[in-house]
């Protein structure tokens, strides 16, 4: 079986995975969307999570095959096993997301709901749609599924969820070194599938330049190192320009796409409905009940409901910006609040923002609980030594500080004298 990607091009299936890819929660995916509120701001951001999985998971079997030739002694029918698991943990990487993608995630339920919670000393958080994807999958009858049509190579639904960052048995230990933190790497490292598949993706439909990138340059310049008893993701150096226009073209992504101010107010529009009248709102704890729950789902519940934030999202009408400050000026704005905050509409929303550049620069959500990303140094005339890759690479430090944005957004009328006040107040500050 294909399928033909806009981005990639005819996408093959093999006959197992399409039994996977008809699942119903798979099938959910093609009713959630990718950029959830973004479709407000860019109309051709109507694409959705299902067609990014597929997308990731053939990104996962070319970077499985790249990295492949460094293992030395592994035999070929458990290199078949970790690159099934591999494109299995890039397809089902996104299962437990909830309506609108990363805006609903506070549509998910309490650890405390489930029949057999994950482990946890705070029942009453919510999940992450990455715990709820390891439920989904050890708890559901697609764990069934998958391991009878991949049956052949012994993959199993547990091994999935080792890969995407669950507890379990280490299944791909070959010889004295383990591959789980190579893979782990290719599903959710510095330059993974996820982020390469979403970079063209989203950049395609919401008609911008910035997340284009040099794929099939980075992909042919990947390899694996080995680092004491594991298996490490590591780039040749010919491949570093490449890698840090990846990066940035990310960081761009953040900034121009994904922290647009229009999209940001839906969120926070978002953030005040359900901590009113959706408070109690989530989707049930069970993988039965938890399939319907897709976008029109949510949007019903909305349309349906009295609550003046809801009647905003509803009829597409986001809250003005009324003022916006980045970096130095948004710190200067923030030690103002106390106080702007006695003399400003009762409207107004306070939303603050920070992006940063990587998981890997200083002081930055590290990923560093699993090997590093390492550089494979091979100039001409110099002897091949391998280094991490923020020491060969000083792009981390120029942009280790990370971005900062604070925005003010208030009701249409009071956009006037919002604007005038905090003039007046930083002007005399």
């Amino acid at each position: 079986m294909e399928i033909r990607d806009p981005i990639f091009g005819p996408i093959a299936v093999s006959p197992a995975e399409k039994r996977v890819l008809d699942h119903p929660l798979v099938q959910r995916l093609r009713r959630v969307r990718q950029l959830g509120f973004s479709e407000a701001t860019f109309p051709g951001a109507t694409h959705t999570r299902y067609l990014h999985s597929v997308g990731s998971m053939h990104l996962a079997g070319e970077a499985f095959d790249a990295v492949a030739t460094d293992l030395e002694g592994v035999l070929p029918i458990e290199l078949r096993r970790a690159r099934a698991t591999l494109r299995l943990a890039a397809l089902l990487h996104d299962l437990g997301h909830g309506p609108m993608s990363h805006t609903g995630e506070g549509l998910l339920p309490r650890l405390g709901d489930f029949a057999a919670p994950p482990a946890t000393d705070n029942p009453a958080r919510r999940a992450t749609h990455e715990e709820m994807t390891r439920w989904l999958l050890l708890n559901s009858d697609i764990s069934d599924v998958l391991g009878d049509a991949f049956a052949d190579v012994g993959v199993k639904a547990e091994d999935v969820a080792v890969v995407l960052g669950g507890d379990g048995e280490d299944a791909f230990r070959f010889g004295r070194r383990s591959a789980l933190g190579l893979m782990r790497q290719l599903i959710a490292g510095e330059i993974d599938v996820d982020r390469m598949d979403y970079l063209r993706r989203d950049s395609y439909f919401t008609g911008v330049s910035y997340g284009h990138y040099e794929k099939d340059w980075l992909l042919s310049h990947m390899g694996a190192h080995p680092v004491d008893g594991t298996w490490c993701l590591a780039l040749d150096s010919s491949a570093i320009f490449a890698f840090e226009d990846f990066l940035l073209s990310r960081y761009h992504m953040f900034l121009m796409v994904y922290a647009h101010h229009r999209t940001m107010s839906y969120h926070r529009l978002l953030a005040r409905f359900l901590e009113g009248e959706g408070r109690d709102l989530s989707v049930p704890a069970d993988p039965t009940g938890f399939t319907p729950c897709d976008d029109e789902w949510f949007l019903s519940l909305l349309r349906a409901s009295s609550d003046a934030s809801a009647r905003r999202i509803i009829e597409s009408r986001p809250l003005p910006l009324a003022v916006e400050a980045w970096d130095e000026e948004a710190d200067a704005l923030k030690n103002l609040r106390p106080t702007l905050d006695a003399d400003l509409p009762a409207s107004c929303e306070w939303v603050e923002s920070g992006i940063e550049f990587s998981r890997e620069f200083p002081g930055g959500r590290s990923s560093r609980n699993g090997p590093p990303l390492l550089v494979r140094v091979a100039h001409a005339g110099s002897r091949r030594t391998v280094v991490p890759v923020e020491v060969y690479s000083d792009l981390y430090v120029r942009q280790a500080r990370r971005k900062r944005v604070l925005r003010i957004y208030c009701s249409e009328d009071d956009v006037p004298a919002v604007e005038a006040r905090v003039a007046a107040v930083v002007d005399a500050g």
